[in-house]
């Protein structure tokens, strides 16, 4: 039933585009850039690595928790004679991606202590920190299968999302580390991944890239 002025009308529901994702999160090793895909014709066309490159990576396994966030920042441009202000110029923008690991891998631990070392010793690992000032930096990506029951047949991005990749080019683990030792439970840690802009890639592409498919 419609007003005078107006008809109502129903919600039109996607189902293909309701999403479970289930997938890997992976990270770079070193040299940096050299993790990154370089072989696509998204890389050869837009210089968008979709993902890392074989062999180049370490992935965190099963996780409790992962999110990403991306947020521009918007700001006013004032003018003095306009009562309101309608244009707006970005500031600045950041990229996170969060999550809280199950499994202690010693590499990702470096990346989290980040001012210090890491030194193998035949089967040990020791992992120094204080007082260093590299920075341990990686490119990361989310790879992810949409494991929802209404996903398309057949991959077609008109119709729903069977799946993607998240990739940031560069980034770092920001917050540190925070463990806590409890033997009545498996343990958790969660880090913050913050992305860097690679100053050599074009504007609008210095972050990252998101490919779904």
């Amino acid at each position: 039933m419609g007003g005078t002025y107006v008809t109502p009308s129903a919600p039109t529901v996607s189902a293909g585009f309701f999403l479970k994702p289930e997938g890997a999160i992976r990270v770079g090793t070193l040299p940096l850039y050299d993790a990154l895909e370089v072989s696509s014709w998204t890389y050869t066309t837009y210089e968008a690595s979709i993902g890392l490159q074989d062999g180049k990576s370490f992935e965190l396994g099963q996780v409790n928790d992962l999110t990403y966030q991306h947020s521009p920042e918007f700001e006013e441009v004032e003018g003095f004679n306009l009562s309101d202000n309608a244009i707006y110029q970005v500031t600045g923008e950041e990229t996170m991606v969060t999550v809280e690991i199950y499994e202690f891998h010693p590499e990702i631990l470096e990346l989290a202590i980040g001012t210090g070392n890491r030194y193998v010793l035949g089967n040990e690992m020791l992992l120094t920190f204080g007082g260093g000032c590299n920075l341990k930096n990686r490119p990361i990506s989310v790879e992810f299968v949409n494991a929802a029951c209404s996903v398309p047949t057949t991959p077609n991005i008109s119709n729903g999302i069977t799946g993607g990749i998240l990739t940031i080019y560069d980034a770092l683990i920001t917050n540190g580390i925070e463990w806590s030792m409890n033997a009545k439970e498996y343990n958790t840690a969660s880090f913050e991944f913050t992305a860097r802009p690679v100053l050599e890639r074009s504007l609008g592409n210095r972050l990252g890239n998101l490919n779904l498919y």
